[in-house]
Order: structure tokens, then sequence, then C-alpha cells
């Protein structure tokens, strides 16, 4: 998991971590191992502000030793251009914020995650080499960007070339708001991505090895597909909710006509082609499972996912998850992308 922390710039860092300097923060990608998580409290109260294209949002969780997490608070600010301009918003993260710590989610607008292939280096060369990479992808200069990569267990891809994500964000942006959070007293742990938190639902939710959720929003989705614990595919597709919404007036999920019946086969085809190359081209078996995060409806996509794929396709019940007792209208939409991220017990 990315986890980029910032931080005042210390004298010493512990081992492990990869470490670009800002003025007065460093930041620092921290690695995939949880070597330095904190032991889980009596209670512990965590802040997320998560950041998108449409405004940010606010959400408070406590966790209790035996208990489902619980959303103690969600806020919304609808704005435009969040990333670009912290001090617009600051006042009123901080008027919202509880005690505990403060994290960062980071909207797909604001960063790009790209699956390649790992250069054949030395395994000391493989970051460097991976960073050069990036330099191509991305569509601003390297050295105005943040850059961590997750390289994949080789398990994960049978023998086949050995493959890696990496996570690119603009420096500056990040730099700005965590000043401005300083400014108002407020310490950022960390930086993360919504496509991880996705991965951590799918994780929470799945029942085999070979699995996968998708997200579905207004007017698109993503698919992430999983493989024991690593995330080895993610994909979106214009295909969202408006476009099925008529499949819950329908007496019959199974018997749609016309346009109706076209999205839905277009989004079935989408599918079957991720399905396909998670198959043969990555060599990791059949998805059995996929599971629905976001559908408004009743079960009948689900049942109409399950005929056309030939796979057990369940609803998210976010309930059986997080404990919504101290929410009335239940998880707002906005929230629904980052609640992987709650089910961390420790400080990260």
């Amino acid at each position: 998991m990315v986890r980029i922390f910032l931080t005042p710039a210390p004298d010493l860092m512990p081992s492990g971590l990869h470490t670009l300097s800002y003025t007065q923060y460093t930041v620092k990608i921290k690695d995939r191992s949880d070597a330095f998580l904190g032991f889980l409290t009596a209670k512990q109260r965590q802040n997320w502000l998560y950041l998108t294209a449409t405004g940010a949002g606010l959400t408070q969780v406590e966790h209790r030793p035996g208990r489902l997490p619980r959303i103690t608070q969600s806020d919304w600010h609808a704005a435009d251009h969040v990333l670009e301009h912290p001090d617009a918003l600051v006042s009123w993260v901080s008027s919202h914020c509880q005690p505990g710590p403060l994290y960062l989610i980071l909207g797909e607008p604001f960063y790009q995650l790209m699956l390649v292939d790992v250069p054949e280096v030395p395994p000391e060369e493989i970051d460097s080499a991976l960073r050069l990479k990036a330099a191509d992808l991305i569509s601003y200069d390297l050295d105005e960007a943040t850059i961590d990569t997750l390289v994949l267990p080789q398990e994960a891809y049978r023998g086949r070339l050995r493959m890696a994500f990496i996570i690119a964000a603009m420096k500056t942006p990040l730099t700005r708001w965590a000043l401005a959070l300083a400014r108002q007293g407020l310490k950022l742990q960390l930086i993360d991505v919504d496509q991880l938190q996705l991965r951590n639902l799918a994780l929470k939710a799945k029942h085999s090895a070979q699995a996968g959720l998708l997200h579905l929003s207004s007017d698109q989705c993503r698919l992430v597909l999983v493989y024991n614990d690593e995330m080895v595919l993610s994909r979106q597709f214009d295909i969202g909710i408006d476009n099925l919404s008529a499949i819950n007036s329908q007496s019959d999920s199974l018997a749609l006509e016309g346009q109706d019946d076209i999205q839905l086969d277009s989004l079935v085809l989408e599918l079957r082609r991720s399905f396909d190359y998670y198959e043969s081209q990555l060599g990791l078996g059949q998805v059995n499972e996929m599971h629905l995060l976001g559908w408004p409806g009743d079960a009948r996509l689900a049942e109409a996912l399950k005929t056309k794929l030939g796979l057990r396709v369940e609803m998210i019940q976010v309930e059986d998850h997080l404990d919504l007792a101290d929410t009335e209208a239940g998880v707002p939409v906005w929230q629904l992308p980052m609640l992987g991220s709650l089910f961390r017990e420790s400080n990260p």
C-alpha cells in the first residue's frame, strides 16, 4: 500500500523508508511491510480527508477492539480544483477535524496508477529503473513528481514477466497541502490513493483467491481484480449507474431490451475482456467472484451479471464491515471509494 508520510524533516529516519526532500518537509514513502505500524490502543480515532474532482470529504472513524470500525462523522464540501487551492479549504477541514491523526486520500484525477513490466535489473536498481520508466508515462517533469512503486510478488504472475504498479502524483500541490494544514495546527500523517482503498475493500469482501470488485458511479465504473492479497489489475469503463438504471424498473432483469440491453452487454463485454486477461495473460486462473459497490438498486443487476458471466456476483453490504449506528442516512456516495481505508486499526 502506498503510504506517503509528510512530517517535519527529522535528523534520522527508520531504515526501509525512501525519502524525497521538500522545503521544510520530507516525504517518506514507506515500503509494503507493516513493520512500522503502531500498536492498537483501546480506542483509536482517525480523520480521513478525501480530495475528489467535485469536492472534499472528511470522515472520522473509531476503532474498538473486537468490534467493527465505527464512522462517527461525515462531512462534505463541494468545490472545484481542491488539490490546487488548499488555503480555500483548510479552515473547513480544521473546523470539522476531531482529535486524532489526519490522513489524506487522493481521488483519481490527482494521481496516476500504472501497471508496468519490471525491467531486468538487479533488485537494488528496480526502484530507480521504474522511476525512469515513469518519466515516459507521466505528463509532467519527473522532478515535479512524487513516485512510489509497488512491485508485485513473483507468485502473482506464475513465472511470467514480473509486474509492478507505479503511482505518480505532482509534488508541489501535496507540499502545499501539508504546509497549509500545518499552519492550522494539523499534522498530515500520510497520503494514499483511492484505487488502493478499493483494493482493501475487495480483499475484505472476497471469499476466494481470485476475486474482483466493481465500483459503480453515475457515469463510469472501475473494476479491481485481486489475486490472494494483491491487486493485479485495475480498469475503468465509461458505463455507469445512469446507463444501467432502467434495470431497476424491469420486471425481469434478464429480459432487458433495446438500449438498456446494449449498455449491459457492453459492460459484460468489458468485464469478460478483463477476466480473460487475468486468466490467459497473467496466468492467474478464473475469477470466481465479483462484488458490486455503489449500485443503488436491488439485486437484479447482480443476478443479471451472474447469469451472463457465469460467476458469483454479490452486492457489498457496507453495514457488514462498518458500524453505521451514528450515520443517519448511511454511507454517502462520495465516501464509497475510500471505505477501504477505514479498516486500518493502527496508525500507519
